[in-house]
């Protein structure tokens, strides 16, 4: 498409561009700060990966929902595990199943040998080089880069770098999204690639320099307003909160002064419970008043922003001291 090198993420959660093939479909109600747009549009532009650091739940893995809406581009989501190897997210070949076929003789050694890549199975990396390859653009997502083994990010290091890989078992299948040329001359083919992380590991420097960088902060109480109004719409013709919405926040950001978490409540978690809430206040088994009196530890459905019982025992005797 003629303006596949004009597109900008914009952070205002609708799509200004013809969607391409296979593009992400369903719209994700995201507020980015400028600086984050700008930080996304500059990876955009040189086609790097972009290094999201952060708490858990301060969004970084939405973002990369938002982006490929948005832009129109198709998503490949990789959630890396512990046990995730590099290769993962660009193929996996299964030997073992073309070794039983063998013994089995369902087919000749001589026919298996030329269907070899019957037995390979695609990552998502993987699928958006070959996609490059054929000029469409995807928005590739790698989700918790720092819950793999350390060896992992740089086992990455030349497919990012180059965005090219080889199958090993067959050798004649190669991939190659820069097909030749510089980066510059394919930039509005390549993917756009999102890394995040919780810090758990320090990333090596080989892959932070193949990086660009930006940390995001929790939300503060103007930017968790404006995420309530981006996914309860309207709740008042005006825009703004209605009394159990304000109190929720307030009772909320309480919450997550109070001590230091285990697991600290994100804005998925304080999503979930501003609808429970909702849902009891419509059917008035819930008033602002009562909401604004009960105190931390006895806040309703708790469950949704607590989730470990060291921090439910710890916000007991929280609240007992500050009693």
């Amino acid at each position: 498409m003629d303006d596949l090198g004009k597109r900008q993420y914009k952070g205002n959660a609708e799509c200004h561009y013809q969607p391409l093939a296979g593009a992400w479909s369903e719209p994700e109600p995201y507020i980015a700060a400028k600086s984050l747009t700008d930080a996304v549009n500059a990876a955009l532009y040189l086609r790097r990966p972009l290094l999201l650091e952060g708490d858990p739940g301060c969004g970084k893995t939405r973002l990369a929902y938002a982006v490929a809406y948005e832009l129109g581009y198709p998503l490949h989501t990789c959630y890396v595990r512990s046990s995730s190897r590099a290769q993962d997210l660009l193929y996996d070949y299964d030997a073992l199943a073309r070794l039983y076929d063998i013994q089995e003789n369902k087919a000749a050694a001589s026919q298996i040998a030329k269907s070899r890549q019957d037995y390979i199975t695609w990552g998502k990396l993987g699928e958006a080089i070959k996609s490059s390859q054929n000029d469409c653009p995807s928005v590739v997502l790698i989700d918790e880069i720092d819950k793999a083994d350390i060896d992992f990010p740089n086992d990455l290091l030349l497919e990012l770098d180059r965005l090219q890989f080889q199958v090993k078992e067959v050798p004649q299948m190669n991939f190659d999204a820069l097909k030749g040329k510089k980066r510059q001359e394919r930039q509005e083919f390549l993917p756009l690639i999102i890394v995040t992380s919780n810090r758990e590991k320090e990333m090596p420097k080989p892959f932070l320099r193949r990086c660009l960088f930006y940390y995001v902060e929790f939300p503060d109480r103007e930017g968790l307003k404006q995420i309530l109004l981006s996914h309860f719409p309207p709740l008042t013709p005006l825009s703004q909160l209605t009394p159990i919405f304000e109190v929720a926040l307030t009772k909320f950001l309480e919450l997550r002064e109070l001590r230091n978490w285990r697991k600290i409540p994100g804005t998925s978690e304080f999503l979930d419970w501003v609808a429970i809430l909702e849902r009891d206040h419509q059917a008035e088994k819930l008033t602002v008043e009562q909401l604004a009196n009960t105190d931390s530890v006895n806040l309703p459905y708790l469950g949704a922003l607590v989730k470990t019982q060291s921090d439910r025992n710890a916000l007991n005797q929280s609240t007992n001291s500050n009693g």
